[in-house]
């Protein structure tokens, strides 16, 4: 790839976003540390809209017409331990998908802001605080 290649690009595409958005939302909701914040969620609905997001952030195009993550997340109860364990789930769906370590630590840049807006105030009082979304290059494979 050119060093002129969109970050959608090296994300795969329409089809590389959406393959790593079903695989890492499947996994989070059976993940048994995650899968409470899945509870009652059609995730056919989530995966569309996260796929959009991801590609609106990414340079592909396309327009995200959901809900901020604010108002989609503040019933929720996100935990910071909850959050933490769906960006490790991401970060090995990108590492399974061959997304380059620079490409995936491009796209957690993007995401990393978003913390704020989908971990309840009230679960992260609860729970040790953690920082910003890890870099790739920290990656930790169990």
């Amino acid at each position: 790839m050119t060093p002129n290649t969109s970050l959608f690009e090296r994300l795969g595409g329409t089809a590389g976003i959406a393959t790593v958005v079903d695989r890492t939302l499947e996994r989070s909701a059976n993940d048994p540390r995650t899968r409470r914040s899945f509870a009652g969620i059609k995730l056919a609905a989530i995966k569309t809209s996260l796929a959009q997001q991801l590609c609106a952030l990414s340079g592909g195009g396309c327009v995200y017409e959901g809900e901020t993550m604010a108002r989609s997340h503040q019933d929720a109860r996100i935990q910071a331990s909850e959050f933490d364990v769906l960006v490790q789930i991401l970060r090995e769906e990108l590492d399974r998908a061959g997304v380059s370590a620079g490409a995936k630590n491009e796209l957690l840049r993007l995401l990393a802001p978003m913390k704020r807006d989908i971990v309840s105030t009230a679960a992260a009082s609860d729970t040790p605080s953690s920082a910003a979304l890890p870099a790739a290059s920290q990656d930790r494979t169990p």
